[in-house]
């Protein structure tokens, strides 16, 4: 193994309006160690009565195409995201 397996990835959130076509536009840019790998937008416009919380509306390289659950904290996210970029 590594030494770079045992290195937490470093995940930075920057608050970013997002056009998304609806009235959720409150979003955070994802940097992982400095390279964008996506766009979380909070869902909580009346169209969400059932989901509130972060989506993942569009992954960059290895999160690409994944389907991830809606978070209710950035830092719900920030874990979820750390796991899958670990892979």
């Amino acid at each position: 193994m590594t030494l770079t397996h045992n290195v937490e990835t470093l995940v930075v959130l920057q608050p970013i309006g997002v056009d998304t076509g609806s009235d959720d536009r409150e979003g955070l840019l994802v940097m992982a160690n400095g390279l964008l790998v996506g766009v979380l937008v909070r869902l909580d416009t009346p169209g969400h009565e059932q989901i509130h919380g972060w989506f993942l509306e569009a992954g960059f390289g290895r999160l690409a195409g994944l389907r991830a659950p809606t978070f209710h904290t950035p830092e719900a996210a920030t874990r979820w995201l750390r796991q899958r970029l670990r892979r």
